[in-house]
């Protein structure tokens, strides 16, 4: 909690220390959260205003949600088998998933069916391969850590031996997708993905957020933080008129003029079927945040799942929307999943 509160105020001060007046702290947020016994800081909300002179006080600060919220809808003890990616064509058997070369679970390699192979069926098995693919590791990644691309023709065993041995266990090795026009348009060098953050709450799944995320100009990953965009989804599958860096700064146009109003989500209702479905089945982890690209086939492919998701507060608004008081109610008074084992 105390790092989320350090990284917030390190974002406000590349704003400009944008705020709210202290009357609007006291008068409407101060008394939202009383009822709740919480007094949330008010830099939260100086962060959240983007620089207006109100804000509104559903905004749920990053502290309680990764320290509070979060551990208490999930049960943070299976997140690592959970979000396992050698795992994930298993555990999620009815989704179309990137076509796997080969894993090391553990230490043991595995080639595409499960057969426990050696290192240089390994090698042999990705050498022989006719496309571009990649190698990351299958847990403890996020943001594009530690991915390296291999494009045909342009790699050696040694490149890849060296790629295995610093990361010694728990990767997987898969082709690189190649994604539909549309999203290529945003930036073709970048896999750009539609991350959906979805909350299984008193027996209903509810789609809290949708945005797409593009990488910069050049990257080969969809990072904002490190100088991509994310642009709110709307229900209807066409992008947001505006789209938002790691600063805040908003914008109407990609780095190559492309205006995000002008592109729609091919596939976008699909994702949402897909993650309704499979939520509901996922109770141990009622927030979770899904990541899909979708292919030239128009075929949304899953890439991963976070079972301890960002909020996306900053483009689509209060994380909970209606819901905050009666999630609020819960997490802070009623408690209805004390015997959960969270």
């Amino acid at each position: 909690m105390h790092e989320y509160r350090k990284s917030a105020k390190l974002r406000l001060k590349r704003m400009g220390n944008v705020s709210i007046s202290n009357d609007v702290y006291r008068n409407e947020v101060v008394p939202y959260w009383k009822r709740f016994g919480v007094k949330p800081k008010k830099f939260w909300y100086d962060l959240y205003s983007g620089g207006m002179k109100t804000v509104d006080p559903r905004y749920i600060p990053d502290d309680l949600w990764y320290g509070i919220i979060v551990p208490y809808f999930s049960n943070t003890l299976f997140r690592r088998y959970g979000e396992d990616k050698c795992q994930l064509d298993r555990i999620f058997s009815e989704f179309k998933h990137p076509q796997t070369l080969v894993k090391n679970i553990a230490g043991v390699y595995y080639d595409q069916d499960m057969n426990i192979i050696d290192l240089n069926c390994l090698i042999e098995i990705c050498m022989s391969y006719p496309g571009d693919f990649l190698i990351k590791p299958s847990i403890d990644s996020g943001e594009g850590r530690l991915i390296s691309f291999f494009d045909k023709g342009d790699y050696s065993e040694e490149q890849i031996l060296n790629t295995i041995n610093y990361l010694k266990a728990n990767f997987i090795v898969q082709a690189v997708i190649k994604q539909h026009p549309a999203l290529a348009s945003l930036n073709p060098t970048s896999l750009n993905t539609v991350r959906i953050v979805s909350f299984l709450f008193q027996n209903e799944v509810h789609i809290l957020s949708s945005i797409l995320r593009i990488g910069a100009e050049g990257a080969r990953i969809d990072n904002v933080g490190a100088g991509g965009f994310a642009c709110r989804i709307k229900n209807t599958g066409w992008l947001d008129d505006r789209g938002v860096n790691r600063k805040s700064q908003w914008t109407d146009e990609c780095n190559n003029g492309i205006k995000f109003a002008d592109i729609k989500i091919p596939a976008y209702h699909q994702i949402i079927s897909l993650v309704n479905s499979a939520h509901s089945k996922q109770a141990h982890f009622k927030l979770i945040g899904w990541d899909f690209a979708i292919n030239t086939a128009d075929e949304p492919v899953f890439i991963e799942y976070n079972v301890c998701p960002g909020m996306n507060q900053i483009t689509c608004g209060p994380n909970f929307g209606t819901l905050t008081e009666r999630v609020l109610e819960d997490v802070f008074i009623t408690k209805s999943l004390r015997y959960a084992q969270n």
